[in-house]
């Protein structure tokens, strides 16, 4: 991640909601969950804390990720300016455009899930605990009628998602994405480890094979099947970025490799 504080937001907001109410201020945030939850299941909100505890250390040193981000139709011919500026780095930005269907059948045999990422502060995750906290005593019988432990296992995953899936509202506009695998946590699946050296340093990596994968039901993961569009960022050069790429696309088996790659003209200078 660009930085290390994209996770470190999640655990605070956390960490603030489940902080005692001041005086006489009612309970809520994370605190109201707790209590509806133990009203269905004594005990539970304790022992899903210390789960999440217990794998503390992985989630924030062990967590692999890749980001991407909600495209509209409206970007089709010149993307995000935003994104643009932030992410090319003086060189030449490509934004590659997939069918996101595959992202919705990521799975724990497959090794990854995805979620979308949340843009909170502190009042807008009160107001959703809040939510969820009244949701729990409206529907007490139907809870219990699910059994324990399963109830357990979506709480804990609230709190991971929330924990890793959590930004600060001002990057609101890059509606991000994340698949995200954590090692130990998560089966290893269809992914691979390998080692990359990124900016100078050497550092494991996880990589999602785009290929199907039958033992998921991961299917239209391929290339020519994932690519939806190539958009070439501003660049003063965009005639042979465009010949480069649709000769790749062409070598991964990419049909009608020409008419999937387009360029930016917005007029942006570096």
């Amino acid at each position: 991640m660009n930085d290390f504080m994209e996770v470190e937001h999640g655990f605070q907001l956390l960490q603030h909601s489940f902080s005692p109410p001041v005086d006489s201020e009612p309970e809520k945030g994370l605190r109201a969950v707790g209590i509806a939850l133990d009203a269905v299941f004594p005990g539970l909100t304790e022992d899903s804390i210390k789960w999440f505890d217990g794998w503390l250390f992985q989630l924030r040193n062990k967590t692999y990720v890749t980001c991407l981000s909600e495209h509209d139709s409206s970007e089709n011919d010149y993307g995000r300016l935003s994104m643009w500026r932030s992410y090319t780095a003086n060189q030449v930005g490509v934004g590659l455009v997939i069918n996101p269907l595959p992202l919705y059948s990521l799975s724990d045999t497959f090794g990854a899930f995805s979620s979308p990422v949340y843009y909170f502060d502190d009042n807008d995750l009160r107001d959703l605990f809040l939510e969820i906290a009244n949701n729990i005593s409206t529907n007490k019988e139907f809870l219990q009628s699910k059994g324990r432990e399963e109830i357990k296992g979506y709480f804990c995953m609230l709190l991971r998602a929330v924990a890793m899936c959590t930004k600060h509202p001002g990057f609101l506009e890059e509606r991000e994405w994340r698949i995200m695998h954590t090692e130990k946590l998560d089966e290893q699946g269809s992914l691979e480890l390998d080692v990359e050296r990124i900016a100078g340093i050497p550092q494991p990596v996880y990589k999602i094979p785009l290929q199907d994968h039958a033992p998921s039901g991961m299917t239209g993961i391929s290339i020519p099947d994932l690519l939806e569009h190539v958009l070439i960022g501003p660049t003063q050069f965009p005639i042979p970025v465009w010949d480069a790429i649709v000769i790749e696309l062409e070598k991964a088996g990419v049909k009608d490799a020409e008419g999937k790659v387009s360029y930016s003209n917005i007029p942006l200078r570096t």
